[in-house]
C-alpha cells in the first residue's frame, strides 16, 4: 500500500483547484505520474466531489489497516 503517495495526491488536490478538478473527471491522467498499487488508483478513481473531503479527512484515522472506505 502507497499511503504516502496517496496523501501527496490528496494534499495536492485540496491545494490545486485545476488538480483536483482534472482528479474527478480523468483520473487516469491525473494518476499517470504516479506510482500506484491498483487498489490505491481505484480509490482515487472513485472520488467525486461528495465524497472526497470525507476521504481526505479521513486519511490518518482508516480503523482497519490496509483497508481503504470511502464514504457514499
Amino acid at each position: 500500500m502507497s499511503e504516502a503517495v496517496v496523501k501527496e495526491i490528496i494534499e495536492r488536490a485540496i491545494k490545486d483547484e485545476a488538480f483536483r478538478k482534472l482528479l474527478f473527471s480523468n483520473p487516469d491522467e491525473a494518476l499517470q505520474s504516479y506510482n500506484l498499487t491498483e487498489e490505491d488508483r481505484k480509490v482515487l478513481e472513485n472520488l467525486n466531489e461528495d465524497n472526497f473531503d470525507e476521504f481526505a479527512g479521513g486519511l490518518g484515522d482508516r480503523s482497519t489497516k490496509g483497508s481503504w472506505v470511502i464514504g457514499t
